[in-house]
C-alpha cells in the first residue's frame, strides 16, 4: 500500500466503533534482518490483519510455528513470539476488553492467553477483512474497509443480542467495567485496594469478577498497564529509563528492568537492539 507520510499509517474508527476500538495502525516494514518480533503484554487485545504473507507465531516450546491470516490474541502477561524473514506488512486494530462482547458476544477472558484465527471464530467476517484490505490500493482504502466491515457486525450483534437471549448477552457488571476503567486511567498506578474500595467490592470478590471477565486479575492488568506505558516511552528513546521509571511509578530503574525482563524475557535496552521490528513499527495504542 501506499502513504504520502507517517500519518496516513494511523486512523481513528468510526465514531460509532470508539467505545470499543482504538486507533487502527498500518505498518509495512521491509528493511530488516530476518528473525524473531516480540509481541509484548498490553492493555488491548492484539487484533492484526495480514497483508501479503500471514503472520507466523512461533511456539518454543513445541519448536512449531502457526500462521495467521486475521489474528485476534487475548490479554497476556508473557510475550509472543512472531518470526519473520524480513517483511512484515498488516493493519493493527486496538481492541478494547470489552471489545469481544460487542462484536462476538463473548467476554475477552474466553480469548486470553491465547492467539486464534479470526476464522475459528467467524470464517464469513475473516475472510471479508482478510480479501478487502489485501485488495486496498491504499492504507486509507484498507481503514476504510475495516471500518466498513466492523461497523456492520457490531449493528447485526447488537440487533442480535437485543431479540434473542444468550449466554453473555447480558454482559459484564458495571462494577468490573469501572475496575478496569479506574486502572487504565491510572496507567495501573491505582492499588487495588483503592479499585475495590471505589466500587464496592472486597479484593477478593473483585479478582474473581475481573479475572471471569477479561482472563487476568486486577493485579496482572495493573502491572501490564504500566508496563505498556514504560514500554512505550522506551521505544521512543527520548527519555532516560530511570526518568521512565519515575514516570510510570517503579521505585527505581531497577524495579523497572526487572519487571521488564519479567514480562518479556529479555531487557529494555536488548529489546531495541535484538528486535528492530520493535522501533520501526508504530503504535498509538
Amino acid at each position: 500500500m501506499s502513504a504520502a507520510n507517517d500519518g496516513d499509517l494511523i486512523r481513528r474508527p468510526h465514531p460509532r466503533l470508539r467505545p470499543y476500538v482504538g486507533a487502527y495502525v498500518g505498518y509495512d516494514i521491509s528493511d530488516v534482518p530476518a528473525g524473531m518480533h516480540l509481541g509484548l503484554p498490553s492493555g488491548t487485545l492484539t487484533f492484526i490483519v495480514s497483508i501479503d504473507a500471514p503472520l507466523r507465531q512461533y511456539d518454543e516450546l513445541t519448536d512449531s510455528t502457526e500462521c495467521f491470516e486475521v489474528l485476534l490474541a487475548g490479554l497476556h502477561v508473557s510475550p509472543t513470539l512472531i518470526r519473520h524473514n524480513g517483511t512484515m506488512a498488516g493493519i493493527q486494530i486496538n481492541f478494547s476488553p470489552t471489545a469481544p462482547r460487542a462484536f462476538f458476544d463473548m467476554p475477552a477472558g474466553e480469548f486470553a492467553h491465547q492467539s486464534h484465527e479470526l476464522g475459528d471464530i467467524s470464517r464469513p467476517i475473516a475472510e471479508e477483512l482478510h480479501e478487502r484490505v489485501n485488495a486496498a490500493p491504499t492504507w486509507a482504502a484498507g481503514f476504510d474497509a475495516v471500518d466498513d466491515v466492523l461497523t456492520r457486525i457490531l449493528a447485526h450483534t447488537h440487533t442480535h443480542t437485543h431479540t434473542h437471549t444468550h449466554t453473555h448477552a447480558r454482559g459484564p457488571r458495571e462494577e468490573v467495567l469501572n475496575s478496569w476503567q479506574l486502572l487504565a486511567r491510572s496507567h495501573g498506578g491505582l492499588p487495588i485496594s483503592q479499585v475495590a474500595e471505589q466500587v464496592g467490592w472486597s479484593r477478593r470478590y473483585l479478582n474473581g469478577q475481573f479475572r471471569a471477565e477479561f482472563g487476568i486479575g486486577p493485579k496482572e492488568a495493573a502491572r501490564v498497564m504500566r508496563f505498556d506505558r514504560a514500554r512505550r516511552m522506551i521505544s521512543e528513546q527520548t527519555r532516560t529509563l530511570a526518568d521512565i521509571a519515575a514516570i510510570c511509578g517503579y521505585s527505581d530503574q531497577s524495579h523497572l528492568n526487572r519487571d521488564f525482563r519479567s514480562l518479556t524475557g529479555t531487557s529494555p535496552n536488548r529489546w531495541l537492539s535484538d528486535d528492530p521490528v520493535a522501533g520501526k513499527s508504530q503504535d498509538d495504542g
